[in-house]
């Protein structure tokens, strides 16, 4: 009689336990696509490639230097629409705003005016 009263209750608290447990996980959300964003970075009179300069995405920790050749990649980037800061040396700063960032994004060229003129 007692196993029988010790296995009605498991069974009771088996289904009570089933009935009250609820899936905690997030729905499957789509990951964020992450691209890339690349150009170059000329003085806008000589046409010279800008080696050093900066590139970065205002309100994040996004920002990149261009290579010798005045190139640039920001990677790892989610789509999206941001303002672009560009600094060198010598040179007027360059903001860039209502830049579009996705998946068939085009090579950036961005012009630079220097301090002296």
């Amino acid at each position: 009689m007692k196993n029988l009263i010790a296995l009605m209750i498991l069974v009771a608290l088996t289904i009570s336990m089933n009935s009250f447990a609820t899936n905690d996980s997030a729905p499957d959300k789509p990951v964020p696509t992450k691209v890339s964003l690349s150009g170059m970075i000329i003085d806008k009179i000589t046409g010279e490639a800008l080696a050093g300069a900066t590139v970065a995405i205002e309100g994040t920790d996004t920002k990149t230097f261009t290579d010798l050749e005045g190139k640039f990649i920001l990677k790892d980037c989610t789509q999206g629409t941001y303002t672009l800061k560009v600094d060198y040396i010598s040179y007027k700063e360059t903001i860039l705003s209502n830049i579009s960032i996705g998946v068939q994004q085009e090579s950036l060229e961005i012009e630079l005016v220097s301090n002296e003129n």
